[in-house]
This record gives structure tokens, C-alpha cells and sequence, in this order.
């Protein structure tokens, strides 16, 4: 195509010369020869020619692939500018930590764990934002860098060699392997070839011994290591982006600060005694808000600090799980599913452990080494021992990074499952079973009152107006109290 553009520019070029010496009349007659002569190359297209130069206009003309790494970030960062922008705000000034964590959902979307493998994402990115919180909180790093030169290539002495006695008892070797490849040399050249090793190289490779000559190096060796307490650290924001070939990335935002601490403190401490707030209650339901969406459920990881209907504060958190099962036996499937709600269940039970009372550690260990080096080889052949040098150029890199976090709650009264559901994945149709629980200040002093609830006897003569005034225990009401949804 950029051809036929060249022949037509010059022919519209030689043209436009040509009329500073033609009549009017006959410039008209040459402008419109440049035109005519063009539609013939295109009409003379045909077949391969026809079909290259569709293909070279498709492929200038698709859109370039999409990065789901570099949208998350644009996300991240529009949201920052945007719903974000009071939280980022605050960072700015030091008033808050925000942090961000990365991954990649392992498996494609045609596996049938693949919901698992997105959730599974969702905690890798979590942990990574983790880290950077523990890290902010205090580091211990440990750096050490290694230069060295060393050069024996004059130095001949430094040459390797064989000892006489070597050279001998590697010819009585080399007879003995001899006789042995001539009686069962088949079947090890089919050992060989099993192990992916070709037996003609095994036989031809000669003993030989190595030494260091030259190396011109340079190491470097850092560790950094932090621990931290993760109270109070909570995921405010989930993003997700993928391709066209299913390739998906998820973005966690994390938010820490003294008055989330300070409330996780007065919640443990309080015993449920926490006041409402009125201008911070819900107008809608928090069951209802969850229940009207199922869909957006699936975006929902980790867990919350929100308002009821009444202004109470209530922890609202988050757990999913895949079916996993694809098959059409319904047994199966009901099996596979009430699985996925306990899995599901124990994540919704963990955002609580690590809200309220957990701790993390990150531990960062890279190396990196720039080697220059030459080697001295002698190389044992059936005439005696050949001398020779190696030179390599390498570039080692390895590092390891490991980030824990463990939490752990030994009395929390007050939870409960506020709402079960089970949605289609809206992009590939994988089965998502979650739940949503919920701490509830006047169910933990419901449940706490249950719990410590003791039976009074009440005497004779008053048995029959007990019995005429009541119509059942304090722990009976206490448990309708708890399961009304006049409390939420």
C-alpha cells in the first residue's frame, strides 16, 4: 500500500511541474490523469494481493491489547482523583496510611476453580498492601556489596591438570565402561534417552577438571525485614481488570488509622455498650442494600466498618467461594455447593481475626551479581590431557519475599450470617456462593446476656404469678431480640 501512495505522490508531482508550461485547457486534461492512472493499481489487485492488503488495513487498524496490570493502576489512581480523593487527602497530610497491593488470578476462566483462584487474588493483593503498611510502620535492613578482581590467566601453574595415576586408572576405566556399553549398550542408550540424555553426547563427553583463571565481579546482598500489628487495617476498595483472552488482575487499597484502631479498641473493650449515631444511620437496610444486588456481591471482599438503619456501628464482612463443580448430578452439586459456603463462612469469620487483633510480617532478601570470569579447562582424551579457556559474562539475580500475616479473636459474641446468596460470574458464567456477616453492638449484648443467663426459683406463693406474667424467660426474649430486625 505505501507503494502505490509513493507512485501516485510522484505522479501528482511530475504533474504539477508540467503545467507551469501548459495551457489552462491542457493543465485540467494533466490534474486528471494522475486520478485515472490510479484506479487501475487498485482495480489490478487481486487474490493474495487483494487479501495481504486487507490484512495489513485490519491489523492497522485493531486496537492495541489491553494491559489489566496498567488499567488497575489507572483505576486506582482515578478513583485517588475521585470517590478516593478525601482518603487521599488525608494520606497527604499523614493523617491516614493508604496503601496498594497487586496480583493475578493464576488460572484462565475455563478452570473450574478458577472463582478460587480469583479469591485467592484478592488475599495475594491484600497481602501486598499489608506489606507496605508493615514496612511504613519500621524496617530492619541489612545490605552488603561484594566488588572483586582476580587475575591468574599468566600464572600457567594455575592451569588444571591430570596426575599420572589419573591418567591411567581413567584409560582402565574407559576400557572396563567399553566392554560394559558393548554387552548392554541398548538398553542404557534407552535409559539415556528416558532421562532426555542423547547417549552419543553421554559416550563422546570426556572427564575433564576446571579452575578459576579470572573474574572480574561484583555482588550485592539486602535483607529487609519488618514486623507490625495489623489492628485496625482495613481493605476499603477492590478493582479488577482483565482482557480479552481472560487474563485478570485485582487491585486491594488499604486504609489505617488512629481513630480505626481507637474504634476497634472502644468495640472489644465496650462489651456492646456503643451509642448510635443518628446522622450516620442507613436509609436503607443494610440486608436490603446487600440483597438488591447480588451481583455486586462478588466484587465485595473483606470486611467494613458501617452504619445501620439506627446509626449503630457494625462490622459487615465479606465471604466467597467457587462451586467448582460443573457436572449435572444434582447430589454433586448441592455437595460441592454447601462446601463453598463454609469456605465461604470461615473467610467472613477470618476478616474479623484480622481486623481485630492480628499481626504481620514482611521479609524482602534479593541478590544480584555482575560476573566477568574465565576458566581454565583441561579436558582428558585418549592422547593425554588438552588445555583450554572459558570465558563467561552473567548477570545471577534472586530474590525471595515472604509476607505473613495471623490473627486470631478468642471471644467475639454478637456475629451473625446476615445474608446468603449465589451469583453467575456476569463474565464467564463460573458459580460464586458468599455470605455476609455482621457484629451488631446490641447482638453482642443479646448474646452475652443468653450466654450468662441463669435461672431464678422463684417461691411458692409467687410460682402462679410468675407463670401469669410472663410468658417465657429472659433468655427467650433476649434470642427473639437478637434474630429481630428491629436491631439492625
Amino acid at each position: 500500500m505505501k507503494m502505490m501512495f509513493t507512485k501516485t505522490a510522484l505522479t501528482l508531482a511530475f504533474a504539477a511541474i508540467s503545467t507551469f508550461s501548459l495551457p489552462i485547457a491542457a493543465q485540467a486534461t494533466t490534474e486528471v490523469q494522475p486520478q485515472q492512472a490510479a484506479t487501475p493499481q487498485l482495480d489490478s489487485l487481486q487474490g493474495p494481493e487483494q487479501d495481504a492488503l486487507e490484512a495489513e488495513i485490519a491489523a492497522a487498524s485493531a486496537p492495541e491489547p489491553m494491559d489489566p496490570g496498567t488499567e488497575l493502576m489507572e483505576q486506582v489512581d482515578n478513583w485517588l482523583s475521585g470517590g478516593g480523593a478525601g482518603l487521599a487527602a488525608k494520606a497527604e497530610r499523614g493523617d491516614v496510611f493508604l496503601g496498594q497491593g497487586f496480583a493475578v488470578v493464576k488460572a484462565s476462566p475455563d478452570s473450574r476453580d478458577w472463582a478460587d483462584h480469583r479469591i485467592m487474588a484478592y488475599k495475594e493483593a491484600l497481602m501486598s498492601a499489608q506489606s507496605e503498611f508493615i514496612q511504613w510502620e519500621g524496617i530492619r535492613a541489612r545490605a552488603e556489596t561484594v566488588s572483586r578482581f582476580f587475575d591468574a590467566r599468566e600464572d600457567r601453574s594455575q592451569m588444571p591438570t591430570f596426575e599420572p595415576e589419573e591418567l591411567q586408572n581413567t584409560s582402565k576405566l574407559a576400557e572396563l565402561l567399553d566392554k560394559v556399553l558393548a554387552v548392554a549398550g541398548g538398553k542404557l542408550d534407552e535409559q539415556l534417552r528416558e532421562l532426555g540424555i542423547d547417549p552419543e553426547e553421554f559416550q563422546a563427553a570426556p572427564a575433564e577438571k576446571r579452575a578459576l583463571l579470572f573474574e572480574n565481579s561484583i555482588n550485592e546482598k539486602i535483607a529487609v525485614s519488618a514486623r507490625a500489628s495489623l489492628t485496625g487495617l482495613v481493605p476499603v476498595k477492590t478493582f479488577e481488570a482483565h482482557d480479552a483472552d481472560g487474563n485478570h488482575a485485582i487491585a486491594v487499597v488499604v486504609v489505617a488509622s488512629d481513630k480505626m484502631r481507637q474504634f476497634v479498641h472502644d468495640m472489644k473493650s465496650s462489651r456492646g455498650d456503643m451509642a448510635p449515631d443518628p446522622k450516620r444511620a442507613s436509609p436503607v437496610p443494610l440486608r436490603e442494600q446487600f440483597a438488591a444486588d447480588k451481583q455486586a456481591l462478588i466484587k465485595e471482599f473483606g470486611i467494613r466498618k458501617m452504619f445501620d438503619e439506627n446509626g449503630y456501628p457494625v462490622l459487615i464482612s465479606f465471604g466467597q467461594s467457587g462451586t467448582g463443580y460443573t457436572g449435572s448430578d444434582f447430589s454433586q452439586k448441592m455437595d460441592a455447593r454447601k462446601g463453598a459456603f463454609l469456605y465461604a463462612q470461615a473467610d467472613a469469620y477470618a476478616n474479623f481475626a484480622y481486623l481485630l487483633n492480628s499481626t504481620g510480617t514482611a521479609e524482602l532478601e534479593t541478590t544480584r551479581a555482575s560476573r566477568k570470569t574465565t576458566e581454565g579447562i583441561a579436558t582428558l582424551e585418549k592422547g593425554g590431557a588438552v588445555q583450554s579457556e572459558e570465558s563467561r559474562m552473567e548477570l545471577v539475580k534472586r530474590i525471595n519475599n515472604e509476607i505473613a500475616a495471623r490473627g486470631s479473636i478468642s471471644d467475639l459474641p454478637g456475629t451473625r450470617q446476615l445474608l446468603r446468596w449465589t451469583a453467575k460470574h456476569p463474565q464467564y458464567g463460573n458459580e460464586i456462593n458468599g455470605v455476609v456477616y455482621i457484629w451488631h453492638p446490641v447482638a453482642e449484648q443479646s448474646a452475652r446476656d443468653m450466654r450468662n443467663f441463669t435461672p431464678q426459683r422463684a417461691s411458692q406463693d409467687r410460682a402462679e404469678q410468675v407463670r401469669e406474667s410472663s410468658s417465657g424467660s429472659a433468655g427467650t426474649s433476649q434470642s427473639r431480640d437478637l434474630m429481630s430486625a428491629d436491631d439492625f
